[in-house]
């Protein structure tokens, strides 16, 4: 049958990947290698723990989830989760709008302080 459908999809996922590495480096303390054949990206945010976000201070990568969670309202699986402390996932297998809006309240918090 017609293949349009996927050539689409495979698209708006390199669309979304692209956009997501970009923001997550664009954080003060983050800094993600390009994703290649995932739906999520893998950033390294060690560079915020122990400094205050939203008047907290996070000293783990899960205690920074909870944050995050609490605070902007985002969700993301600390790197606990697969044995790599001080790194995170996220997702990018959803609309462009809602994952800019995602990384972007994450973006805010972190300038905030």
């Amino acid at each position: 049958g017609d293949l349009s459908a996927v050539a689409e999809m495979r698209e708006a996922f390199d669309r979304r990947r692209k956009i997501i590495w970009q923001m997550l480096n664009d954080i003060d303390g983050v800094t993600c290698i390009e994703p290649q054949g995932a739906f999520y990206a893998f950033p390294n945010v060690s560079g915020l723990l122990n400094r205050p976000i939203g008047g907290r201070t996070a000293e783990s990568s899960l205690e920074l989830a909870d944050l995050v969670l609490e605070v902007a309202k985002v969700a993301f699986v600390p790197g606990e989760a697969f044995g790599s402390p001080g790194y995170a996932r996220f997702s990018f297998a959803m609309a462009d709008d809602d994952m800019i809006e995602g990384v972007q309240r994450i973006a805010d918090l972190v300038a905030q302080g």
